[in-house]
C-alpha cells in the first residue's frame, strides 16, 4: 500500500468519523468514490464496511443512551427486512434506476423544507412511516449503498433534535451494518487482512469521531435541520449526476 493510498484511506476514515457522529452518516456516500481513487471497486467496498462499523461504535458509545428507544423498536424490524428483500429482488432490480429514485426523493424534500418551511410533510410521522423508511433504507443500503438517505429524511420529517437524531441513526447503521456483515463475510468479500487494515486507522476515527461530537453539540436544532438538509440536496445531486 503506496503513501498515497494510505492518506487517502486516513482522509476517509476522519470523514466517517465527523459525519457520523455530527451529521448522522450523511457524508458517507463520498466515501468509497473517494477510495475507488487508489482501490478496486471491491475493495474499497469491502473496506468500507468495517470502516463504518467502527464509526458506529464510537457514534453509539458518544451518545450513550440519548437514542429514541421506541423508533428502534420500529426502524430495526423494517431495517431487517429491507435487507432480507435486498437480496431477494438483486436479480430483478436495476440499481441505476434505484439510485435515480433516491436522488429525486432527496432532492425533492430537500428542496421542499428549504424554500417551502411552512409546508409540513405529515404522511410519514407515524410508525407506518417509519417501517416504511427503514424498509427502504434496509435495500438501498444493500443494492446501491445508500440507506443513509431515508432514515435522513424521516428524522428530519419527524424534527428530532441533534443528539437525538445522531444516536439514534448510530444504533439503527450499526445493526443495518451488521446484517450487512454477515452476509460480506458469508459471500467471502471481507477478509482478515481488510479488518486489520481498518483497525490499524482507529486513531483516527477516534479523531473524527471527537470533531463531530464537538460540532454536534455546539449547533442548535433548527440550524441543524438546515445543514440535513442541504446534505440531503448535495446526497441527491451526486447520486444523480453518478
Amino acid at each position: 500500500m503506496d503513501a498515497v493510498t494510505i492518506i487517502l484511506i486516513a482522509l476517509v476514515v476522519v470523514l466517517i468519523g465527523i459525519s457520523k457522529s455530527a451529521f448522522a452518516g450523511a457524508l458517507g456516500v463520498f466515501a468509497v468514490p473517494l477510495l475507488m481513487l487508489k482501490l478496486p471497486a471491491t475493495q474499497a467496498i469491502a473496506l468500507m464496511l468495517p470502516l463504518l462499523i467502527i464509526g458506529d461504535v464510537l457514534t453509539v458509545k458518544s451518545f450513550w443512551r440519548k437514542w429514541d428507544k421506541q423508533l428502534l423498536f420500529t426502524l430495526i424490524p423494517g431495517a431487517a427486512i429491507g435487507v432480507l428483500t435486498a437480496y431477494l429482488i438483486i436479480e430483478s432490480i436495476n440499481p441505476d434506476h434505484l439510485r435515480l429514485l433516491v436522488a429525486v426523493i432527496c432532492i425533492v424534500f430537500s428542496l421542499k423544507n428549504l424554500l417551502f418551511k411552512q409546508t409540513t410533510i405529515t404522511f410519514i410521522n407515524n410508525k407506518i412511516g417509519a417501517l416504511v423508511m427503514s424498509m427502504f433504507s434496509g435495500i438501498t443500503s444493500s443494492l446501491v449503498h445508500a440507506g443513509g438517505p431515508p432514515i435522513i429524511i424521516y428524522f428530519s420529517a419527524i424534527g428530532l433534535k441533534p443528539s437525538k437524531f445522531v444516536a439514534t441513526a448510530g444504533i439503527f447503521f450499526a445493526v443495518m451494518n451488521v446484517f450487512k456483515l454477515v452476509g460480506a463475510v458469508s459471500f467471502g468479500l471481507l477478509t482478515s487482512t481488510t479488518a486489520l487494515t481498518a483497525l490499524m486507522f482507529l486513531p483516527l476515527a477516534l479523531v473524527g469521531n471527537w470533531i463531530g461530537v464537538k460540532i454536534n453539540s455546539t449547533i442548535d436544532k433548527q440550524l441543524f435541520l438546515n445543514i440535513m438538509n442541504y446534505l440531503l440536496l448535495v446526497l441527491g445531486v451526486w447520486l444523480l449526476i453518478n
